[in-house]
């Protein structure tokens, strides 16, 4: 039943990114990269809007099958001056579903657009309290954007995240990513290439 479960998951959060047409408050683009470390590649789906944001990653492992996921949906309701309340969903293979409820502030500081959340509470109970924080810029046709989570529990502090520089070359963009993640001992490294569609 959870095989079947996580396959509708994916199939509902596929149809919610790729499903939708782009307005102009709407963003959505697919990249490739490899991981130089791990050998193995990813292709990433994203889709954006002023109160939404979900992504799914697909896993090819080193033979390139494609059968391992994660995922995240998020949905918002501004409150005002910046602050809004929200829930996310994390889920993919090998784990728990995870539902957090959030409260969030979002603004620019000069061109660089910034996001923070923090979550109290999450459903499994074993990831803890969760401070994220989201930055990103542009410098003409060079892009930087970048992530953090910092999850807290029995007073410890586990920090993860991700930092991508992209150049824009016509409708693709070449795409450098940098993750670290607490089950790595450390940083990767990823290539590749993203497009908006």
């Amino acid at each position: 039943m959870s095989r079947i479960k996580k396959i509708v998951t994916l199939g509902t959060l596929m149809v919610s990114l790729i499903g939708n047409g782009v307005s102009a408050n709407n963003w959505q683009n697919i990249s490739g990269t490899y991981n130089i470390h791990n050998r193995n590649p990813t292709i990433r789906f994203q889709k954006g809007s002023n109160n939404s944001y979900g992504f799914l990653d697909l896993y090819g492992g080193k033979n390139f099958n494609f059968e391992d996921f994660y995922s995240e949906a998020r949905a918002r309701k501004g409150i005002g001056n910046g602050f809004s309340v929200g829930i996310e969903y994390n889920g993919g293979s090998n784990m728990d579903d995870l539902i957090r409820p959030h409260l969030a502030y979002s603004n620019s500081i000069g061109k660089t657009s910034l996001d923070v959340r923090y979550s109290p509470i999450e459903s499994t109970g074993q990831n803890g309290q969760q401070l994220g924080v989201y930055a990103s810029r542009n410098f003409g046709k060079f892009g930087l954007e970048g992530w953090a989570d910092f999850d807290y529990k029995d007073r410890k502090v586990t920090p993860m995240g991700e930092l991508e520089a992209s150049l824009k070359l016509y409708n693709i963009s070449a795409v450098v990513r940098g993750e670290k993640y607490p089950w790595q001992k450390s940083p990767k490294l990823s290539l590749g290439i993203k497009t908006d569609f």
